[in-house]
């Protein structure tokens, strides 16, 4: 039987198959927060280490869903709320979020990590939205208030950490671009749209290449890139989304140029035949890891369908038959298979809980542009 390759099949897999297996099996009903990550058979590993950050991104998930009327996570969304800042904020006494936690949620690693802080805005911002609680959005200001103070940079953007570890990278400057467009979204304060109009001023004056067009993601303290640097097409798509996504939300001055020319050549050079789209390549467009994880094919999806004026094109049923014939056909309704390789094999041990996050941004979209209009 052929894969149903339509926006609708891939929106209700997400809000239905996905969310349910996640709010009924994916949190930890002992200890609290959750899971780090499932293993293929569907239970949960409960010795894996667990990043704080994925808790804010399940709350972003199903903070966004619940906004959207898939189903009422409201009660979950506040839950996890209170486990975030009961145990993991100033957990030693100093401010912010450490980073990693054991299953009993006691602190393994006590780091304050910009990448971290990003994605504990963005879920508070959501959790705002779909709450109403005004608590809720008075601790998104105070995370967003402890990264301005504890890690903005004297030469723009912000340090990897307190200790300012190196090399700087732009992907956690595109999330805290992502979560200050999240806080705009939550209170209409144009403060919030010039924070991430500087960050994507530096994305044009510095991650971007302007000989390449290629996106770097290592630099120096000076903003300097790395001699050997990374290419990661599946950050340019998320890019191009984000860009798009800003003009959508306040079309007026914003920084948009970057955008024409990120989504065509991370296709370029990361595109395979069979529609995957690699991970990595060096700077030369060459492919640097043989891999390609779900994560990006969601983003290509997203900035592809952003881009959208009619009714879905052959290139996105595409991507979504790619995603659906090699990652979303696990035993397990609600699982993945998180990387394959180039041709297509299936590489993952396990399904990390962080990729929820990325399936609910993409089927958020492709909704908001083909599935409401239909039933409008």
């Amino acid at each position: 039987m052929p894969i149903d390759t339509s926006p609708q099949k891939f929106v209700n897999w997400c809000r239905s198959t996905l969310l349910t297996f996640w709010a009924e099996h994916g949190v930890d009903r002992r200890f609290g927060g959750f899971f780090e990550q499932a293993n293929m058979d569907g239970s949960m590993d409960r010795n894996c280490p667990r990043r704080v950050r994925v808790t804010s991104r399940q709350i972003y998930a199903f903070a966004h869903a619940d906004t959207l009327g898939w189903a009422d996570h409201k009660s979950l969304v506040l839950n996890s709320v209170d486990w975030l800042f009961e145990r993991c904020w100033r957990a030693d006494g100093e401010p912010g979020f450490f980073h990693l936690a054991d299953e009993t949620g006691k602190m393994l690693d006590s780091r304050r990590d910009l990448y971290d802080h990003a994605f504990h805005i963005l879920g508070l911002s959501w959790a705002y939205q779909a709450s109403g609680d005004p608590q809720v959005l008075s601790l998104a200001k105070q995370v967003l208030a402890f990264v301005e103070e504890a890690l903005a940079a004297k030469n723009e953007g912000w340090y990897e950490d307190l200790t300012q570890t190196q090399p700087r990278r732009q992907n956690p400057h595109m999330h805290m671009y992502e979560a200050l467009l999240a806080l705009y979204t939550a209170t209409k304060d144009p403060a919030y749209l010039a924070r991430a109009d500087e960050i994507s001023q530096l994305l044009t004056e510095v991650f971007i290449d302007h000989d390449t067009g290629y996106l770097f993601e290592f630099f120096n303290e000076k903003w300097q890139p790395n001699a050997k640097n990374q290419i990661e097409p599946g950050h340019m798509a998320e890019w191009s989304w984000l860009l798009h996504q800003r003009q959508r939300l306040a079309p007026d001055n914003g920084n948009l140029t970057p955008a024409d020319g990120l989504l065509p050549l991370a296709e370029k050079i990361g595109l395979q035949q069979n529609g995957l789209l690699l991970d990595q390549c060096d700077t030369h467009g060459h492919a640097s890891a043989q891999t390609c994880r779900l994560w990006g094919q969601t983003e290509r999806l997203k900035a592809h369908v952003i881009l959208a004026k009619a009714e879905p094109d052959p290139k996105i049923n595409g991507i979504i038959k790619t995603i659906f014939t090699h990652y979303l056909q696990s035993k397990v309704p609600g699982l993945w298979v998180d990387a394959v390789s180039a041709h297509g094999e299936a590489l993952s041990q396990h399904v990390p809980a962080s990729i929820v996050y990325h399936l609910v941004s993409a089927a958020a979209e492709v909704e908001r542009v083909y599935c409401t209009k239909k039933n409008s």
